[in-house]
This record gives structure tokens, sequence and C-alpha cells, in this order.
């Protein structure tokens, strides 16, 4: 398998190796979305560092668009980092972002995984939204006026 991941506290690191099709980037995405430690992921951090190449083409980056996008209501504190010295590799980040998929999560481009943790570590935290479907609900009529 091209890919395994590795769990920490609050984040996930995705290793990449040799010849990456796009179908095995798109499930990497989606393993990672149907985690139940994804709500409390806060990083995840994509090393392309030993990728030889890849096929990873407009259809796979609609599905992780898409994946991304649904993602945003389970967990959006979340920030992305790939890991590459391959500009094209580094392109994909251009493509995931794309206006037509709208807003998703903040992702960056880094040349080796230091320099990735290193912003990481700077980063303020992000705003913690409350879960939705956890929060309790206030009756109306407890509810201050």
């Amino acid at each position: 398998m091209p890919y395994s991941h590795a769990w920490e506290d609050r984040g996930v690191v995705k290793h990449f190796s040799g010849f990456v099709t796009g179908e095995e980037f798109a499930r990497s995405a989606q393993e990672i979305a149907a985690d139940r430690r994804f709500d409390d992921l806060r990083f995840i951090i994509c090393d392309f560092l030993d990728v030889k190449g890849h096929s990873i083409d407009a259809r796979s980056i609609e599905r992780i668009a898409i994946t991304r996008l649904g993602s945003l209501y389970s967990n959006p504190n979340i920030r992305v980092v790939l890991i590459t010295t391959d500009e094209k590799v580094a392109k994909l980040k251009l493509a995931i972002e794309h206006p037509r998929f709208g807003k998703t999560y903040e992702t960056c481009v880094f040349g080796t995984v230091q320099q990735a943790r290193d912003w990481l570590g700077s980063q303020a935290a992000m705003h913690e939204m409350a879960k939705r479907f956890n929060a309790p609900k206030t009756p109306r009529s407890m509810r201050s006026k």
C-alpha cells in the first residue's frame, strides 16, 4: 500500500510512497474523515517526500474536495500541510483549494516535516466550534430573558 497513517495527539501524519494513484489519495482522505478520532484533529500532515510519481487527476481532486466539505461540519478546526519538494505535488494544493470547491481547510506546502511542524506549532489555536449534535439544548422556558 503506498500510504500509511500515523495518529498523534490531535493530529495524523499520512505518509505516501512509491507511485500514488488518485484513488489511493482520495481513499486516504476518506479513511481519516471516517475515523472516530477525526473530531479531535487539529492537523493533518501529508508527507509526499517518498513519492516517485502520481496519477492524481481532476476526478480524485474533486473527491478530496467533497470529503473536505463534508468534514467541515464535523470538525472545522483542522490545518493541512503537504510535505514535498516536487512541484507537481505542490500544485495539488492549488487544485484542492480551487474556488469552485468553496472554502475548506487551510492548506500549506513545506519542503520538510520539521518546517511543517514548526509552522503548525507557531499557529494560534483555532476557534473550537461546539459539537453541533452533542450540545445539550436548553428548553426555551429556562433561557434567560
